[in-house]
């Protein structure tokens, strides 16, 4: 049909998106043997920004989806019903989940969380993202504020896929932050495409959304595709101020502009007052033991 939807054995295949980058994908991984030293992995991620590594987002032909299933699902957060699709691009298919809540069909600014899949967040409860969390903080607020949609794409580590995502976080084992892991590997910082988004929003006949979303590169992309968002509802998840979360929020904040609002502000602010106590309780320490040292050699001296 004209919105790029048919039943299951009705796909076609989607444009031209990307094929040659995800075959080059495939050629992408961790370096083998020794340790890669930091400086090295930052010459690589600046030889990967200058080579435009980060603009590689070629736009092209949207891709195809086909509804397959559906079916009902209780779960811890609540009961949802599972609507499933198949959807190809650039000769790869994929398959995607429509988690719905109540009756959507001509309906306008219904809520609605487009979430990637993370299998180390949502199955192994990585500490690096904030992935897990922003999927059931989605559930519930569809759950309570419905009807609502979770559209669930199957999009590891920003489209580049989960193999090359465990090589990205070897990467930053050496010191780099999510985005030029990215660059150092030759992988595009975003590769993700929201055709799909378009497509089971078109089946489902939902006419505009409030998106939950801290991320502009989504809203931009939807709308590009003819998707009516009217509002954004932002996915604040606290990072505690410490840990690896933190890192990868500041990163996704002042690289890639992500709107993460109050909860994160105050995170930061907390983890920099610690960051000062923690500095002053050392600067304490250190004229403790310079005290110390003096009065054993028999000099008291105040420290300046």
């Amino acid at each position: 049909g004209e919105n790029g939807v048919g039943e299951e054995g009705g796909e076609a295949q989607g444009g031209a998106r990307g094929g040659a980058r995800r075959r080059g994908m495939q050629t992408y991984g961790a370096p083998q043997g020794a340790q890669v030293k930091q400086a090295g992995a930052r010459a690589l991620a600046a030889a990967g920004a200058a080579a435009g590594v980060d603009e590689r987002e070629e736009e092209s032909e949207p891709g195809r989806t086909s509804f397959v299933a559906e079916t009902q699902l209780p779960t811890d957060a609540g009961n949802f019903r599972v609507r499933a699709y198949r959807h190809t691009v650039g000769g790869e298919t994929r398959e995607d989940l429509a988690i719905l809540v109540g009756e959507v069909g001509g309906l306008e600014e219904v809520p609605v969380r487009v979430h990637d899949a993370c299998f180390t967040g949502e199955v192994l409860g990585s500490l690096k993202c904030d992935c897990a969390q922003q999927l059931q903080l989605a559930l519930t607020y569809i759950r309570d504020n419905g009807p609502g949609i979770v559209l669930y794409l199957q999009q590891e580590g920003r489209g580049i896929g989960l193999a090359n995502k465990i090589a990205a976080y070897g990467m930053q084992e050496q010191g780099l932050d999510t985005v030029d892991a990215n660059r150092a590997l030759g992988l595009p910082d975003d590769s993700r495409e929201y055709s799909a988004v378009r497509n089971i929003l078109d089946d489902l006949d939902v006419r505009s959304i409030k998106l939950l979303t801290n991320n502009p590169r989504k809203i931009e992309r939807m709308r590009a595709l003819g998707v009516e968002i009217t509002e954004r509802v932002p996915c604040e998840i606290p990072s505690n101020g410490v840990g690896p979360l933190k890192q990868y929020l500041d990163t996704k904040e002042a690289r890639m502009r992500h709107m993460l609002g109050e909860a994160h502000q105050d995170d930061r602010a907390e983890s920099d007052a610690e960051s000062d106590a923690a500095d002053a309780d050392d600067a304490c320490a250190d004229q403790a033991t310079q005290s110390s040292s003096l009065v054993t050699s028999g000099t008291v001296v105040m420290p300046s």
